[in-house]
């Protein structure tokens, strides 16, 4: 296969991200009930009963891909391989079932293989710590199975408590054979070397488990937590039923699982909890103590779903990693939180040692998923999707950018059927920066523009207008390469008479600081050049004015080319507060036509279309 091409100022490595160290909101009002992410920390997958969602971090403008999977049933969990060996394998639930993905392939075709040997509903999914081949599920029907993806038809092994079904699984971190499962209020550690009979079980809690997790360095350490509003630490080589140490939470806990860094552990409550996610510092004199967190992630207004970790660095076996928290919540809300120093500190973590365990995601190309794969390249995909330890990198498949151009004509198929997601509406839910987890208004149905105002980058600036001006059509919207189509009805015709114009829109990377975007009117029977060129020059002149002072212009263009009058008032007030940038009087610009007759004010400039002679 053709290797993925290489263009200049395109980024290929989690380093060059322009989201991994900001604030970001995404809003999808979908009933996503399981999230993942790849190994490369560059894609999300929000799994729902209609199927799978693939949201790239790095381009949240975008719009995500939809794989179509309806289901009566609530998807209980959805995991990303986390071995760089197979990148490209995502895995979701379906009641009794287990669907393999390949996301190199495309959306109709994508799900490769099922997994079908429960008969009840599949609660947990875990991929093995050391083997890409090798995962476990455990399901209601009180059944653990471990499967190796080699001979996909079957399990290779399975284990089971034949009292309680199971809620959790999870294999061993240091060692390959171990695997723990919860059912109720005990947990069962099993040896796939001893046969059907736990190594150990541990009557863990008082109420029912929901969360078990392995120490990443101590093999015999692990973690529990349960309703009963308690964080369990223990060492299952003790005999006796007695924790490490017991955390006391004022609400009951639904996942607790170690920190990728130092010695924390990262709580989830089922519900209260200021619907917030809390790290604590695992090591501690007291066996029994309350939460002391040394960080607060608060921002959501329901409860969180899951959690998960976004890394970069370690490449080189030194533990220079950096840390993104994305966290999915009921409000509907995909969020990036940053991790600075103070709390790796809290923890204990200490940068630039050695690293201490084995990482899975090291080596994973740094490539999204979220455009879909041309349908003739599926066989060749195929032929080495599943069964090769490393895919070649395509350009049919994944795009190796941070924020590139791209063809968004059919980014969410699947034989010709849709998740009408409006590409205004995905924009208008991107929040970056400060308004990133600004708290939404009592009216969820107001406008975005009512809600927001004065936008603070580029696409919520397409949303304010895209919702302002219904009857414009936005034909194309790359917030990323900042290319923007639309297609509109303008009184530029005979006698003011109105006609159909085109008009593309190329904004530079600084707008609206200093520099304007490119306007281009497209040729038109009913346009001769050289009124083409006098319209281009006349909404130059008002995008120019406008980003000479910072401001943004896309609104006041637009309505411009719909004949109405633009007013430029108060900007040579604020000029002067930017002393370095240029004002109109030192450019060389058409010359505007001024209606002089409504201008209110010796300050105010209306400009309004050309009346026809």
């Amino acid at each position: 296969m053709a290797s993925t091409q290489q263009t200049a100022g395109v980024s290929s490595s989690p380093w060059e991200s322009k989201t991994f160290g900001t604030s970001l909101s995404l809003h999808l009002e979908r009933p996503v009930g399981a999230m993942s992410i790849s190994p490369s920390g560059r894609d999300v997958v929000l799994a729902s009963r209609s199927g799978l969602y693939v949201v790239d971090l790095d381009d949240p403008y975008c719009p995500p891909r939809f794989l179509r999977h309806t289901t009566l049933w609530e998807v209980a969990d959805v995991q990303w391989s986390p071995h760089s060996a197979k990148y490209t394998w995502v895995i979701s639930t379906s009641n009794q079932k287990a669907m393999v993905w390949n996301m190199a392939l495309p959306s109709r075709n994508a799900i490769e293989h099922v997994l079908h040997a429960h008969t009840r509903a599949i609660t947990d999914i875990n991929f093995h710590a050391h083997d890409p081949e090798r995962l476990a599920t455990c399901a209601v029907d009180a059944f653990v199975h471990c499967w190796d993806m080699r001979t996909p038809s079957k399990p290779v092994q399975s284990f089971c408590d034949w009292r309680a079904g199971a809620t959790q699984v999870k294999w061993n971190r240091q060692n390959p054979h171990v695997i723990a499962s919860s059912h109720d209020r005990y947990v069962h550690i099993w040896d796939d070397r001893m046969g059907a009979q736990p190594l150990r079980s541990i009557s863990a809690h008082s109420t029912k488990i929901y969360g078990v997790d392995f120490d990443r360095v101590a093999e015999t350490s692990l973690i529990t937590c349960s309703l009963d509003k308690t964080i369990k630490f223990w060492d299952y080589s003790n005999d006796k039923d007695e924790p490490v140490r017991v955390i006391m939470t004022d609400f009951p806990v639904w996942k607790a699982r170690h920190t990728p860094f130092g010695d924390g552990c990262c709580i989830m409550p089922q519900r209260g909890g200021k619907n917030g996610l809390y790290i604590v510092y695992n090591k501690s004199e007291q066996v029994t103590e309350p939460m002391k967190p040394v960080a607060e992630f608060i921002g959501h207004t329901e409860p969180i779903k899951e959690f998960l970790w976004r890394t970069r660095g370690g490449d080189q076996g030194i533990d220079n990693r950096e840390f993104q928290l994305v966290t999915w919540s009921k409000d509907h809300d995909l969020r990036l939180w940053s991790v600075d120093d103070s709390i790796l500190e809290g923890v204990h973590h200490v940068k630039d040692e050695a690293l201490k365990y084995r990482l899975t995601r090291r080596g994973a190309p740094y490539v999204s998923f979220i455009e879909e794969p041309e349908a003739e390249s599926a066989d060749t995909l195929f032929s080495v999707g599943i069964h090769q330890q490393s895919i070649s990198r395509s350009p049919t498949s994944t795009r190796e950018s941070t924020f590139p151009a791209r063809n968004l004509q059919t980014y969410m198929t699947r034989g010709g059927i849709y998740d009408k997601i409006s590409h205004l509406n995905w924009l208008s839910g991107v929040r970056i920066g400060r308004s990133a987890f600004a708290r939404p208004p009592p009216d969820e149905t107001a406008e975005f523009s009512e809600r927001e105002g004065v936008p603070e980058n580029l696409g919520e600036e397409v949303s304010i207008v895209g919702n302002k001006f219904p009857k414009i059509t936005f034909e194309k919207i790359n917030v990323s390469s900042g290319e923007i189509v639309v297609c509109l009805n303008g009184p530029w015709g005979p006698d003011s008479g109105i006609i159909f114009i085109r008009v593309e829109a190329r904004f530079p990377p600084e707008y609206p600081r200093r520099k304007a975007p490119k306007i281009t009117v497209e040729q038109s029977k009913d346009l001769s050049p050289e009124e083409i060129s006098k319209i281009e020059g006349q909404v130059q002149t008002i995008a120019t004015e406008f980003t000479n002072r910072r401001r943004y212009c896309l609104e006041s263009c637009l309505r411009y080319l719909m004949g109405e009058k633009v007013v430029l008032d108060d900007l040579e007030d604020e000029a002067e507060e930017e002393d370095d940038l240029p004002v109109s009087s030192e450019l060389d610009l058409p010359v505007l036509e001024v209606d002089e007759g409504e201008s209110s004010s010796d300050d105010e400039i209306i400009m309004s279309p050309p009346k026809s002679t």
